[in-house]
C-alpha cells in the first residue's frame, strides 16, 4: 500500500498567492511572462543555493521568498524610475507583502528585507543571506538564456557558477 501524500502549506505558499494575484493584473503579456520567469526563477535559484550551502529548509524558504519579492515592485509599477530600485522593492515587500503575513518573525522579515535591499550591490560583499540573493539574481539572468553573453560573461555570474558547482 502506498503512502498518502498530503500537501503541506507553508509561508511561501501565502507569498505565492499574493504575488500571483498581483502579477495576474499586469496587462502586458510579455511583461507578465518576464515577471513570472524572473521572480520565480530567482526564488528557486535562491532556495537551491541556500540548500547547497548547508542552510536549513526554513532558511531556504526565506531565501526563496526574498528571491520572489526582490523585483516585484518594478513589475507592478513598470513606469516608475528604476534608480534605486532595490531599495524601493525592499520597502514595497516589507510594507505591502510581509507585513500582512503573520508567519514571518521580525528576524525573518529583516533577512528578507536586507536581501532585497542589497541585491543590486553586486560589487559589495554583504552578509551570507544577501550574497545568496545576489548570486540567485545573477544566475537567473544568465541561465534564462545560457547562450546570451551579456549576463553570462559578468564576473559575478562566473563566481556564482563556480560557487554553485564547487569549482
Amino acid at each position: 500500500m502506498s503512502e498518502q501524500y498530503v500537501r503541506q502549506y507553508t509561508r511561501i505558499d501565502e507569498v505565492r498567492e499574493i504575488v500571483d494575484t498581483l502579477l495576474k493584473q499586469i496587462k502586458d503579456e510579455e511583461q507578465k511572462r518576464c515577471a513570472y520567469i524572473h521572480l520565480y526563477g530567482v526564488g528557486l535559484m535562491a532556495a537551491t543555493i541556500a540548500i547547497k550551502q548547508g542552510y536549513s529548509r526554513e532558511m531556504a524558504e526565506l531565501a526563496e521568498t526574498a528571491g520572489i519579492l526582490h523585483d516585484l515592485y518594478c513589475y507592478i509599477y513598470p513606469d516608475e524610475d528604476t534608480a534605486d530600485h532595490a531599495h524601493k522593492c525592499a520597502e514595497y515587500a516589507m510594507n505591502e507583502i510581509l507585513s500582512g503575513i503573520r508567519g514571518f518573525s521580525d528576524e525573518d522579515k529583516r533577512l528578507i528585507y536586507g536581501g532585497i535591499y542589497n541585491h543590486s550591490d553586486k560589487d559589495v560583499t554583504g552578509d551570507s543571506f544577501d550574497e545568496i540573493i545576489k548570486d540567485a539574481d545573477a544566475l537567473q539572468h544568465s541561465l534564462r538564456n545560457p547562450c546570451e553573453d551579456h549576463f553570462f560573461q559578468k564576473e559575478r555570474t562566473q563566481q556564482a557558477l563556480r560557487r554553485l558547482l564547487n569549482k
